[in-house]
């Protein structure tokens, strides 16, 4: 068990919200942690607990293995659609990822064991669409609460590009409000891997205090990269390749959770997309195929968090 799986553990061991981490910042701080000796001391004495037979088996005790509980290796014949009992495709809506959604065979199909899905040229006169976009979600076939989301993914260089691999809440009304976890995404050809947490206080009622966008810069997006997201009653942690980039905490702000600052104790199913750019954000060109790859999907999840269906 390494360091950030022994902290993990005690912060939901002792419901320790205050933590935070980045991977802008190299040490865990909360509102009395100001100090670098006392972080240096607390770190010290932290390295002798985790040498100790007794602090690891108490860790393992606290922190079960995590079984897996949805795989999807996109094992089907070449222009195969993906499986019906667990995809359906995303329809057409006003909003921008949304707005060119199709549901035509040449945006979404099984390739050489993979997931594909294009953003295409239209070419049909009868759709008013500029191009025609590929979108696949779980909705109402699989969703989940708690584990680690892993997605394998690579996509474009190309100027335009919006690919995305994200979970939304099955029930998105009241008493939820707003939700939603970016596991990956990109704009344009900017080459910065997003990972953002939408609560109902940032994304309905534009509230500010709380990081909720973590930026890796230079990733190589058009090769394999596993991107995941491991997700607590209490944190929700984002890495790439297996290396934290982001975290999020539940507050303890009364105030700020009667807002929706926390809006994730509930089942989220899967989207994954490619989308591209509108007007003067990231405009894609018209005559181009945009193109992403999904690998695998996978989740994994602790016996005693077992929610999904």
């Amino acid at each position: 068990m390494n360091l950030k799986e022994f902290l993990i553990v005690y912060i939901e061991e002792k419901k320790e919200k205050s933590f935070c981490c980045s991977k802008e910042k190299s040490y865990f701080c909360t509102k009395n942690m100001f100090s670098r000796k006392f972080y240096l001391s607390f770190m010290l004495a932290l390295s002798f607990l985790l040498c100790s037979d007794t602090a690891m088996v108490w860790a393992k005790k606290k922190n079960p293995k995590f079984k897996l509980v949805f795989r999807e290796e996109f094992n089907l014949p070449d222009g195969s659609q993906p499986n019906p009992k667990l995809w359906s495709r995303v329809p057409r809506a006003k909003n921008l990822w949304a707005k060119w959604n199709s549901d035509t065979a040449d945006v979404v199909f099984i390739r050489n064991g993979r997931l594909v899905c294009r953003v295409i040229p239209n070419t049909n006169p009868a759709d008013t669409a500029m191009m025609l976009a590929g979108a696949v979600f779980t909705k109402n076939k699989f969703a989940f609460k708690y584990g680690k989301l892993e997605v394998r993914m690579r996509t474009n260089l190309q100027k335009g590009n919006f690919p995305a691999a994200w979970i939304m809440p099955q029930n998105p009304g009241n008493p939820y409000r707003y939700g939603e976890v970016d596991l990956i995404e990109y704009f344009g050809d900017e080459g910065i891997a997003r990972q953002t947490f939408h609560s109902h206080r940032t994304a309905i009622l534009k509230k500010s205090g709380d990081r909720t966008v973590f930026l890796t810069r230079n990733v190589e997006r058009d090769k394999w990269h596993v991107y995941g997201l491991e997700w607590t009653p209490h944190a929700l942690i984002t890495y790439i390749d297996g290396e934290t980039t982001g975290c999020y905490l539940k507050s303890d702000d009364p105030v700020k959770l009667e807002e929706g600052q926390w809006t994730f104790d509930r089942s989220f199913f899967i989207i994954l997309n490619q989308s591209v750019g509108y007007g003067n954000w990231h405009a894609p060109d018209p005559n181009a195929t945009y193109e992403t790859e999904f690998d695998w999907v996978r989740i994994y999840q602790r016996e005693k968090d077992i929610t999904y269906y």
